[in-house]
């Protein structure tokens, strides 16, 4: 296995970390972009080890740190809060953006991808990102997967949007490090911007790329009900939802991974025989 991380910059300057991973001897493969969550980074629970599966399935993955995930310098703390607090969606498509036209300007191990078989996965957040960048780039993504996937971006209720005007941020609490991050009210003034091309449920008629949507039945954090929406509102001629029966908005996956679970199996093998059919050809 060829495993390596490396970096690349997006238009504001910053850097974009990621993972990149292929089976040694791997030539003009397919490549699958991996895109976190809310909160999210590229060494969580799940992503290594989806990544990696599907590198033994003659895939190149790519891992990615969104730029301003808040993940600091070692890769593994949660400690660059200013980035956290300045993050929108718009600088995520943008992140998103730059690693595609990097692949498509065979700037990323040109020899071992082929650039015109783009593949994206997407949890939670990252599903939207998902989504919003296959509808921005119907000629270079091929397949889309999205593991529980908001449907709708403007879910903050109206007390948090009235702190937002008011003091200029509002502060979330990261369950996992019980740290308290502040969301500047640059990302709710991004939500407004950009209301037509963040509508995802009216938006997402228009898709063509082959999509898949799975869901745990069980997800608390993220309703079922979004991915059934999207699939249902969704112009992809193929287009299959999965609704993971008594499964979380994780699969039963937590960080730090210890060992597989029924549900997360059944994800990562309907997400690889979702891209077989739709990228290896």
């Amino acid at each position: 296995m060829i495993y390596r991380t490396k970096s690349i910059l997006n238009p504001a300057g910053e850097k974009i970390h990621f993972d990149l991973r292929y089976t040694e001897g791997t030539a003009d493969a397919p490549v699958i972009i991996i895109l976190h969550g809310f909160k999210g980074f590229k060494d969580w629970g799940f992503f290594p080890d989806l990544a990696t599966s599907l590198a033994y399935s003659d895939y190149v993955t790519i891992t990615l740190n969104f730029s301003r995930n808040g993940i600091g310098s070692d890769g593994k703390s949660f400690n660059n809060l200013e980035a956290f607090a300045n993050n929108t969606i718009s600088h995520e498509l943008a992140d998103v953006q730059t690693v595609i036209q990097a692949i498509k300007q065979g700037k990323i191990d040109n020899h071992a991808i082929n650039p015109d078989a783009i593949g994206l996965i997407g949890h939670s957040r990252g599903g939207a990102v998902a989504l919003l960048t296959a509808l921005e780039n119907e000629d270079d993504i091929g397949a889309v997967v999205t593991w529980a996937a908001v449907g709708n971006l403007y879910c903050y209720s109206e007390e948090q949007i009235k702190q937002w005007q008011q003091q200029g941020y509002i502060e979330v609490v990261n369950q996992r490090t019980g740290q308290v991050l502040r969301m500047n009210k640059s990302y709710l003034d991004d939500l407004e911007a950009n209301k037509q091309k963040f509508d995802l449920y009216g938006r997402i008629e228009d898709l063509e790329i082959p999509t898949l949507f799975i869901h745990g039945s069980d997800d608390t954090t993220i309703s079922p009900e979004e991915s059934e929406m999207l699939h249902e509102k969704c112009g992809a001629y193929s287009k299959r939802l999965e609704i993971i029966e008594g499964s979380d908005h994780t699969f039963g996956i937590k960080h730090p991974f210890e060992k597989s679970t029924e549900a997360y199996a059944v994800a990562r093998d309907l997400t690889e025989s979702w891209f077989d059919r739709h990228l290896k050809y």
